[in-house]
């Protein structure tokens, strides 16, 4: 008896808890008009146009050299020419970040991809390191 009393109490207070529907009660849609400046949709169109040309997806590369200064362009061209003689099966490529130039190589997914290559890199580039950076999306093979 006590069991009962106290299931159907649980079951009315469920029912009364619940709210109502919009269409159990009458209520007609609402019409909501937007006044906003129009440089806000500018704004929107060039985020779209900004995010749209991002080609690649988050992943991991391997910095092998950086150098700042004069002549820092030069000499990092050198050094890929240099890289990409001894590893031609990785892509290699060079970052401007003010006042450095970076050459990073690789496109890995995953941080085990970028770390077994690492093995094989620093024997000739002991201070080589992996970073977290923008790859490009892989081949269809």
């Amino acid at each position: 008896m006590l069991r009962a009393f106290i299931f159907s109490a649980v079951m009315l207070l469920a029912l009364v808890a619940m709210p109502q529907s919009r269409e159990a009660s009458g209520s007609a849609a609402l019409n909501v008009t937007v006044i906003q400046d129009p440089r806000i949709e500018w704004l929107l169109q060039a985020h779209q146009e900004v995010a749209g040309a991002e080609n690649g997806i988050p992943g991991f590369r391997i910095q092998v050299a950086v150098e700042s200064g004069n002549q820092s362009r030069v000499r990092i061209q050198r050094r890929k020419y240099e890289f990409d003689e001894i590893f031609p099966e990785l892509k290699s490529y060079i970052n401007y970040d003010a006042p450095y130039f970076k050459l990073r190589v690789g496109d890995f997914r995953t941080r085990l991809d970028a770390r077994r290559y690492l093995d094989r890199i620093a024997r000739e580039y002991p201070t080589a390191f992996i970073v977290v950076d923008g790859i490009n999306f892989p081949t269809m093979e």
